[in-house]
């Protein structure tokens, strides 16, 4: 299925009408989904494991000292996350491979989707995929038990890789002329992978018939991750 010739909200509606799980009541909010903990943290932990190995291959071929430095900042935020999330997965009954296996195979496809052609299009998958998955994460970890919610919520609100993203796409796009019209191409492209992502978290990887809240109660709450995403791309002056 192609998303990188469609609008972040048009993606939305797209996934959300794919499958209809049924559900009694009123429109419901993220918080409202209460999901398997280890399933749910163990793909948190495999996403986040592949934003550590994309921020390193980044590092690897930033063009100056400076975007050396901030990169390696954005590899130890992500990296002190994932920590955080197999600590919560050690304290279960299983092991962070278990937790993080039934995942693999998307995790792995999703990492291919977001790869980029060069320097300047990592940068963006890693700035536009953390937010959406920051916001995301946030928004659902309330329906975890409280004691694991505490420790996902700290772990994503103690810091964030926002601002020094932020500041290397600016210097970016500012010296690169036309930079900003491909960029914004491949931000749409993203959004699309990375809302698959999410589905697949409210969902699970298989058809369980989960009493989780139908697509259509859900899509006003992706569309607010979908707003705050385009908030961002405004702030690089893209076109999301």
């Amino acid at each position: 299925m192609k998303w990188f010739d469609r609008t972040p909200r048009d993606v939305t509606r797209q996934l959300l009408r794919q499958h209809r799980v049924p559900v009694v009541g009123d429109r419901v909010l993220l918080s409202d989904v209460r999901p398997a903990l280890v399933p749910f943290v163990g793909q948190a932990l495999g996403l986040e494991l592949e934003l550590v190995a994309k921020a390193g291959r980044a590092l690897e071929q930033a063009p100056s000292l400076e975007a050396r430095a901030a990169l390696a900042e954005v590899v130890r935020i992500h990296a002190t996350r994932a920590g955080s999330f197999a600590h919560v997965l050690e304290s279960e009954d299983t092991t962070v491979g278990d937790a993080m296996r039934p995942f693999a195979d998307s995790t792995s496809q999703f990492a291919r989707a977001i790869e980029g052609a060069d320097w300047y299009e990592q940068l963006l998958a890693l700035h536009v995929v953390s937010g959406l998955l920051e916001d995301f994460f946030i928004a659902i970890a309330p329906g975890l038990p409280e004691d694991d919610q505490d420790v996902m919520l700290r772990a994503l609100r103690s810091e964030s890789a926002h601002g020094h993203l932020v500041r290397l796409l600016r210097v970016a796009i500012e010296g690169t002329p036309r930079l900003s019209d491909r960029m914004a191409v491949w931000g749409r492209r993203l959004v699309g992978d990375t809302l698959l992502q999410m589905y697949l978290a409210v969902n699970g990887p298989d058809e369980t018939g989960r009493a989780v809240p139908s697509q259509k109660r859900l899509e006003p709450a992706f569309n607010d991750i979908v707003a705050s995403h385009t908030r961002r791309m405004d702030e690089l002056g893209l076109t999301a």
